[in-house]
């Protein structure tokens, strides 16, 4: 994965709420070492965990690099893409696979939002219903293939 796949990967999981503050400096160093490089982002590296106004100087940094603004809703579609080919990898099951995208759409409050109902649909209906398990898992797996050849 290039360094800019990877500030695009930071930033999704960033507007999702997935990534705490005070990781964004140790995130900061690691995309220093990868070449990404901007006056904010070299400051959020010197700070501390602990140090308050990682956020503002990530935002900061986000600006100066020419990244655009990510409203929740392409986050949540970027998100399921990569969810989705972690499921077709089977480096996650597809009921994690779809509470994870369910949760992200729950914290990001995408009402009207409904490109992830099937994720959702499925992750909630096999709580409930676990002798359809497998029944869910395979319309997870479906979904997944068409998120990952989706256009974003």
């Amino acid at each position: 994965m290039s360094a800019e796949a990877d500030l695009k990967a930071i930033q999704v999981r960033w507007v999702l709420g997935l990534v705490s503050g005070k990781d964004l400096p140790s995130i900061a160093t690691t995309l220093l070492t990868q070449g990404i490089e901007s006056k904010s982002l070299v400051e959020l590296a010197g700070l501390s965990r602990t140090e308050a106004g990682a956020p503002d100087l990530f935002e900061q940094a986000l600006h100066e690099l020419g990244c655009i603004v990510m409203e929740p809703t392409e986050a949540l579609k970027h998100y399921a893409k990569t969810v989705s080919a972690s499921i077709l990898a089977r480096e996650t099951s597809p009921l994690d696979g779809a509470r994870r995208i369910w949760r992200a759409t729950l914290y990001v409050g995408a009402h009207g939002f409904h490109d992830l109902d099937p994720f959702v649909y499925a992750a909630s209906e096999a709580e409930s219903r676990p002798q359809d398990r497998e029944l869910f898992e395979r319309a997870i797996i479906d979904e997944a293939r068409r998120w990952r050849g989706a256009e974003l």
